[in-house]
């Protein structure tokens, strides 16, 4: 009967122990797709490849003129499927993932890169308060001007905590800064140092440090302002 008993009881735990990671499944997958997989960017760039060869043009979603440069050339998966792709990557906006694929070197050589969103959400959030205060009290909430028209933003003033972005280039904590406008952006100041260091990397003289950024990894330097490079190091250049 005791036997009976236990084995009752282990086959009720095995059951729901199942009926339990069945449930879990499908939020494992989902967070499986919150990886940039190479896979997925190098499959789209083929797509990409292909649909210019066969159309002249490439599978873009219109966006404004004065869209910012790594936002601007996002890739529309509707003009590829199913023809190029059999779907969008997993780890998409339009699958439930936190990327938007979009291109670089469009004029030249389209490439393929990913937008963090997880990133594009706090910049946003940040501004929102921004914005609030400059309305309330017609001033910036500015804690120290770091030069070139740009400042370090007084979160107390704002009512939030200290917020920094986890780079997707080098994993660093990365501040957000504001410029005399108003706009909140990142500081790739520490991730620019890093890839100015780098002996196998070259940057052209006069440009812009951020485009050679983005050609060195699977990203773009999303919600930037423009850098400049003076002694080797990376400077903000004058905010208009």
């Amino acid at each position: 009967m005791r036997l009976r008993k236990s084995l009752t009881v282990i086959t009720l735990i095995v059951i729901t122990s199942t009926l339990l990671s069945g449930c879990l499944y499908p939020k494992e997958r989902r967070a499986e797709n919150q990886v940039p997989h190479t896979y997925y960017v190098e499959s789209t760039q083929k797509a990409v490849e292909q649909f210019q060869a066969d159309s002249s043009v490439l599978p873009i979603v219109t966006k404004p003129l004065d869209t910012p440069i790594f936002e601007k050339y996002e890739i529309d998966f509707a003009r590829l499927m199913p023809k190029y792709l059999p779907d969008a990557p997993a780890n998409a906006f339009e699958k439930g993932g936190i990327y938007k694929y979009t291109l670089i070197d469009v004029e030249t050589k389209p490439t393929v890169r990913l937008i963090h969103l997880g990133n594009v959400s706090l910049v946003a959030d940040v501004q929102m308060a921004v914005n609030r205060y400059k309305a309330n009290y017609d001033k910036l909430p500015v804690k120290q001007d770091i030069g070139h028209g740009y400042y370090a933003i007084d979160f107390k003033a704002i009512a939030m905590k200290d917020t920094q972005i986890t780079s997707p280039f080098s994993n660093s904590f990365l501040p957000l800064i504001m410029n005399n406008k108003g706009e909140v952006g990142i500081d790739y100041s520490l991730d620019l140092a890093q890839l100015i260091k780098k002996p196998e990397v070259t940057i052209p003289a006069k440009s812009d440090p951020r485009y050679v950024l983005a050609r060195e990894s699977m990203f773009v330097p999303i919600k930037s302002f423009p850098y400049g490079i003076e002694n080797g190091e990376p400077v903000l250049l004058d905010a208009n």
